[in-house]
């Protein structure tokens, strides 16, 4: 065998004169689809006779054809939503609700420190009982008394209430459930505690003023804007990694 062939690459694109009658994917992961389907995927999405490709859902996350889609993905992400380069892009499962712990676990090392949280509608209030179980929570809520919520708490609110040892600042920009959208994030505030920001329903909405907020984490589940459920994007500040509990 040539030691240039595409399997010895880890390419699952198969050689130009392989039939795909003969092509066997023991690629870890996924796996050969009954041939009345690929036949159906390929006339669909490749109708050109000289192109043979596999298509995305029997690509293993180790070939090299993903690598690329997974580059062109970040560098996409990054050039759209004017990431900065201190920031690293994550994909991660779970969907939003994921983040609800995920975020306390990473960035609250020892389980005991506060972080505040704004709390002004359904998504943020259901993260307050998830950070429970990792961290102090420190709430500072725009909640009545019956369980609605009209408002957002005013800026001067925040900067006289909130713990100025917490780890992060926890902010849900858009409360689909209540109807509240941050259409601007909070500004870097005085006691320079780091953003986080749930902004999976309005991720690639509108731009993100990263610096200026001193945005320290950001997370969207993509099913709402860019991508099918499962996955969600974690936009994090590289100073903030490597403090999980």
């Amino acid at each position: 065998i040539s030691p240039d062939h595409p399997a010895l690459l880890g390419s699952l694109t198969p050689p130009i004169d392989c039939p795909p009658s003969k092509i066997l994917n023991f690629s870890p992961g996924p796996t050969s689809l009954p041939p009345a389907v690929e036949a159906a995927i390929q006339s669909r999405c490749f109708p050109a006779q000289e192109e043979k490709r596999l298509g995305s859902m029997a690509l293993s996350h180790r070939s090299p054809e993903f690598g690329r889609i997974l580059e062109r993905t970040l560098a996409m992400t990054r050039r759209v939503m004017e990431i900065p380069p201190e920031y690293e892009l994550l994909f991660t499962q779970g969907g939003g609700h994921g983040q609800f712990a995920a975020v306390p676990m990473n960035l609250c090392p020892t389980g005991q420190e506060s972080a505040t949280y704004i709390v002004n509608g359904t998504w943020s209030n259901r993260a307050v009982d998830e950070a429970k179980k990792y961290c102090r929570p420190h709430v500072i809520s725009a909640m009545e008394e019956d369980g609605t919520c009209t408002s957002f708490p005013s800026l001067d609110r925040i900067q006289s209430e909130i713990d100025p040892t917490s780890a992060f600042l926890y902010v849900c920009s858009n409360e689909t459930v209540n109807g509240l959208e941050l259409h601007r994030l909070l500004p870097h505030l005085d006691c320079g505690v780091p953003l986080v920001v749930d902004a999976s329903s309005d991720f690639t909405s509108k731009p993100i003023a990263w610096r200026e907020s001193n945005v320290g984490l950001l997370f969207a589940c993509a099913s709402k804007n860019i991508g099918h459920p499962g996955i969600t994007m974690v936009v994090v500040r590289r100073d903030l990694l490597g403090k999980a509990n």
